[in-house]
């Protein structure tokens, strides 16, 4: 799918700044401007590379400004904020701008003179490169001016202004590095370089920072430029920026480095293409999310193996997301090595029954704070088992599937433990368990300490799963044991959590208030491999949904009614926190809610299944458009609980894009 904008869209500076590409390298790395090329945040970056696959992320080139002299007219094409309230308008010259496939491509059009910029990163590599096309069909006398910003600091760390920045080895034949606090870039351009005779800075304001009460100034250093004067009727003018040494010295000798930047593309929109194709996925919807998916499937160095990134520019990789996304972004997508990759990651750090939260870099110990994951992992291994036909992954994950079984069923850390009716009940004072995991200070918006309703759900399936491995496996006693486990669960989970004057769920079974609030956590009760609740009681739950909690772009975690419900997520952390998940509306729920629609097909006459198809057609339908607000091709992580009309939180979120891809996927074998 191509994402394309003509110049009307730049209205002004607050335009310009409203969305974002994102160009990834499967490493956790990426390139991440506004849509006029500019930095609106202090986590967009020309240049962010992985310098220790995936979360140990530096911001090397935050940007390159863009000047061109046209005879003897000089036009800033760049579009920046600065704190003393200014800003350049480059915004005004642009004629267009495309996101498809992993690459970015912006349009600048100064009377009859037009300059293209190509922006694209090498997949595996801490690379990024541009393409500067020029034409000029009355040939002028032209100069372009670049001016690159640099940072050299780890992600989220203000920049020092006593940094000393060098170049090493400039000369004619366009390859130099740039060294600074003890790193180096190195760079290969066809642009003449000019260094400065010191040092100048840039200052700039980040006003999606400001919004959300972040830290929203900062500085980036000017060393040199780089300057190319042309009065051909067209020419392009290539610069990279890569932390391999080999990738640029190799660039260098294979030819132009057009030739080389054009393979490059080549070589990057072949593999989406082939992305895309692999997953089978007809709808333009469907086809676009495989290639989205990818952004989040990266590399961990520490592991050896896949991971999926939580989301894009604030997350890192965690247990729980990653299996929420897993089905997804891997399977709906036929990236069965990929998944089985994951997987075995988890499955060799299984500990007390518990999977890892958080792999932390630098040999720390793994947090473990989640009694969801690894009941997802139980369900995600049968999910992948049936999807791959790999069933001699059953055995390689038997051990730890039945450690956390047995686990759960025991008691382990953090509270969580079966209680005498087959419930799991997790949590106590400040531990945070579930999705809705936020802390304040000593304060937990969230707690649903006792028995959250997913969780149980989780476990249920989770043993009805093992019940299926054990049957595979020739392991009769505890198949038989763990179908009882199961049955047990089921009959107190109806009689339990069951509201007939709610028409859904409790949320969590805890004997306070909680109990009684409307939340969206009773939607996976409908979409496990295996689920508790009859088509009588489905329906109850996702008519009660649809009232309270469904928008075009996903559910709020709690009914607006609610004296507990925050209409925006906006202000300081303390304030973006205690509206989190108290009627934010978070995209990924909305997948297992069009699943759960999908999935009660079945049970209505030719009448109503007619009208429930339109009904759903018209759903998907809407979520095209989502994929042009904020970040250009992704679902963002949340929306405002009030009115859903500006993304907020990450703009790019793993399990946002996966759950809606799951339910394409469903809606896809209905309709094609």
């Amino acid at each position: 799918m191509k994402f394309s904008l003509d110049g009307s869209y730049f209205t002004g500076i607050d335009a310009a700044e409203s969305g974002c590409f994102l160009i990834t390298n499967g490493l956790g790395g990426y390139s991440c401007l506004d849509l006029a090329c500019g930095t609106s945040r202090n986590d967009h970056a020309l240049f962010m590379a992985a310098v220790k696959a995936p979360n140990v992320r530096h911001n090397m080139i935050t940007n390159v400004l863009t000047d061109i002299k046209i005879d003897e007219t000089a036009y800033t094409l760049s579009t920046q904020r600065t704190p003393d309230g200014t800003y350049t308008q480059g915004y005004s010259r642009i004629e267009n701008v495309c996101y498809e496939n992993n690459s970015f491509s912006i349009t600048y059009k100064i009377d009859d003179v037009r300059l293209v910029l190509d922006i694209l990163m090498v997949h595996k590599d801490n690379t990024v490169m541009l393409d500067y096309h020029i034409i000029n069909p009355n040939s002028h006398d032209i100069v372009l001016t670049l001016t690159p910003l640099l940072r050299f600091t780890p992600k989220n760390t203000p920049f020092n202004a006593d940094t000393v920045f060098t170049l090493e080895a400039h000369d004619d034949s366009g390859f130099f590095a740039i060294c600074g606090n003890s790193q180096k870039v190195f760079c290969a351009s066809t642009l003449a370089v000019r260094p400065l005779p010191e040092t100048e800075y840039c200052s700039m304001l980040w006003t999606l920072d400001t919004r959300d009460g972040r830290d929203d100034t900062g500085l980036c250093a000017i060393s040199h430029k780089l300057v190319c004067q042309t009065s051909d009727a067209e020419t392009e003018q290539i610069l990279v920026y890569s932390l391999n040494e080999d990738t640029v010295s190799d660039t260098m000798k294979n030819g132009s480095l057009t030739e080389v930047f054009h393979t490059a593309s080549s070589t990057e929109n072949r593999r989406i293409n082939s992305i895309i194709d692999n997953s089978g996925l007809k709808s333009a919807l469907g086809r676009q999310l495989a290639a989205s998916a990818d952004a989040y499937i990266v590399d961990r160095e520490s592991t050896s193996g896949k991971t999926i990134i939580a989301g894009y520019p604030f997350f890192e990789d965690w247990g729980r997301d990653t299996m929420i996304a897993l089905g997804g972004t891997v399977l709906s997508t036929k990236r069965f090595s990929d998944c089985k990759s994951i997987l075995t990651t988890f499955a060799k750090y299984e500990k007390n029954g518990l999977l890892p939260n958080l792999f932390p870099e630098g040999g720390a110990t793994p947090m473990y704070n989640s009694a969801d994951a690894p009941l997802l992992f139980i369900n995600s291994v049968y999910e992948y088992v049936k999807a791959s036909g790999d069933t001699n992954f059953i055995a390689e994950c038997f051990t730890p599937m039945k450690n956390i079984i047995d686990a759960y069923e025991n008691g382990t850390d953090f509270h969580i433990k079966c209680d005498s009716d087959g419930l799991i009940m997790a949590g106590a004072g400040l531990e945070q368990l579930t999705w809705m995991d936020v802390r304040v200070d000593n304060f937990l918006p969230t707690p649903r300490h006792g028995k959250p309703v997913e969780i149980n759900a989780y476990w249920y399936s989770a043993l009805r799963a093992m019940e299926s491995f054990c049957r595979q496996t020739d392991k009769p006693e505890l198949a038989e044991k763990y179908a009882d486990m199961a049955a047990r669960v089921k009959n107190s989970f109806l009689a339990k959590f069951y509201d007939c004057e709610m028409g859904c769920l409790k949320d969590v079974l805890n004997g306070t208030y909680e109990e009684k609030q409307i939340r969206c956590n009773q939607i996976w009760t409908l979409t496990m491999p295996f689920t508790m609740p009859d088509y009588d009681i489905a329906e109850q739950i996702l008519d009660t949904l649809e009232k309270k909690l469904y928008t075009t772009v996903g559910l709020r975690t709690l009914d607006m009614a609610d004296p507990a419900f925050k209409p925006i997520y906006i202000g300081d952390m303390h304030k973006r926190d205690r509206a989190y998940h108290q009627g934010t509306v978070w995209t990924f729920p909305l997948g297992a809610y069009l699943r759960a629609r999908i999935r009660q097909l079945d049970f209505y006459n030719e009448e109503k299944r007619n009208s429930e198809l339109r009904r759903l057609r018209a759903c998907f339908d809407a979520l095209t458009p989502w994929l042009y607000e904020g970040c250009l091709g992704q679902f963002a992580e949340i929306y405002d609980g009030a009115s859903p009309s500006v993304s907020r939180g990450c703009f790019a979120q793993a399990w946002s894009v996966g759950e809606i891809l799951r339910a394409v996927s469903d809606w896809e074998r209905l309709s094609y």
